[in-house]
């Protein structure tokens, strides 16, 4: 029921914007005078999550979703963004239940032996940023069982220990819902994102 509620929630305080908006000032700078840390969750280059806790205890959150409108040549001509405020205290919960499970000990997968990466597909990334720390953890195709199978690779301790972050997160956040609704709400035209073309058609 709380879920339900926060899908709602965002649907009615969420803004659009629409022009040449670069994705990389949506990031909060990390300022160790405001804030203790901040963890960044990007799902390839579409969306992004921010959990900040700031230094006077209070918490702050933010969800991002992006895509590129093209034209008849199906190049990025302007990109469309909408920005979703995250009550506080579910940025607090989320916080602290990823500190529990070990959000920041999570290893990138150049550090993980086995682990599969491929040059399409979805890649994630979860960022920490402290005072003299900003690391960050990839993973590609996280959710994917098939490119194991393929190569007979059994899964690592660490690529399971990313799946359990992303659970967490999507126990609250479903974060694919999210964006699906997100791109129910764009107008008629053709979209780019992650490398997909997707039209929005007029309904019948």
């Amino acid at each position: 029921m709380k879920k339900n509620y926060f899908i709602l929630f965002l649907s009615i305080i969420g803004t659009f914007a629409f022009g040449q908006t670069n994705y990389e000032h949506n990031l909060t700078e990390f300022d160790s005078f405001l804030h203790k840390e901040i963890y960044r969750i990007d799902v390839a280059e579409f969306q992004r999550l921010e959990l900040v806790k700031l230094n006077n205890g209070k918490f702050e959150g933010s969800l991002i979703h992006s895509v590129w409108k093209t034209d008849r040549k199906e190049e990025q001509k302007s990109k469309i963004s909408q920005k979703i405020k995250i009550p506080e205290k579910m940025v607090e919960k989320l916080m602290t239940e990823l500190k529990n499970s070990g959000y920041e000990k999570l290893k990138d997968f150049n550090e993980i032996k086995d682990c599969i990466i491929g040059l399409d597909g979805t890649t994630i990334i979860f960022n920490l940023l402290q005072k003299g720390i900003n690391q960050s953890a990839s993973y590609w195709e996280l959710k994917s069982d098939y490119y194991y199978k393929t190569n007979t690779v059994e899964i690592p301790n660490e690529v399971m220990d990313a799946r359990k972050t992303l659970e967490i997160i999507n126990n609250e956040i479903d974060l694919e819902k999210q964006f699906q609704n997100f791109i129910s709400r764009l107008p008629i035209g053709k979209y780019l994102f992650n490398g997909i073309i997707m039209e929005i058609k007029k309904n019948v």
